[in-house]
Order: structure tokens, then sequence, then C-alpha cells
């Protein structure tokens, strides 16, 4: 599932289906969510998450937590690399088992 985050953190899903699948929404009910609206708000705090994903400098993969739409909770690897041409950081996520 690919993924591009801009700055300030807007989650943009380039595979809008597959996130849709996965998660259990309609491609229509996740245009234009951000990342900190799927996460469980027991976690850590989204804005962490969104700020480590923004970093510039490469970094290992990042594990993550996302509620699905009927609750569950699904983990997920996120692999990320910055685009300095586009300013944003692109994302692509598998999901742990």
């Amino acid at each position: 599932m690919l993924a591009r985050i801009r700055p300030g953190g807007a989650f943009e899903l380039l595979s809008a289906a597959a996130w849709a699948h996965v998660l259990g929404y309609s491609p229509q009910e996740l245009s234009g969510k951000w990342l900190h609206e799927l996460m469980p708000p027991d976690r850590p705090a989204a804005s962490e998450v969104t700020a480590a994903l923004l970093g510039e400098q490469e970094s290992p993969p990042m594990e993550v937590t996302l509620r699905c739409k009927d609750e569950r909770r699904k983990s997920f690897r996120l692999h990320r690399r910055f685009d300095p041409y586009d300013r944003a950081v692109f994302v692509l996520a598998d999901e742990v088992p």
C-alpha cells in the first residue's frame, strides 16, 4: 500500500482501494483523512509519529497501529523515503501479522 505525506502531515493514500480493503473503509471514507484519525487514541501521540515520518533523514522502518472501521486494530510496518523535489515523504506500508 502506498501513501504520500505532505508537509504538515496530510496523509494522501495513493493506493486508496488497497488501504480501504485492509482497513474496512470505502475509498471515499478514507479520502482526506489524516493519519492521526486512523490511530487508536490510547497510543503515543499521533503528532509524534507524524513528525518521525516527516523527517528528511533516512530511517529504519517504523511500526504503527491503525484502527479499522470496525474498531479492530492492525499493525503496519512503514517504509519511508523523502523526496526533496516534491518535499514529501512516500510511504510503503506492509501489514504485520
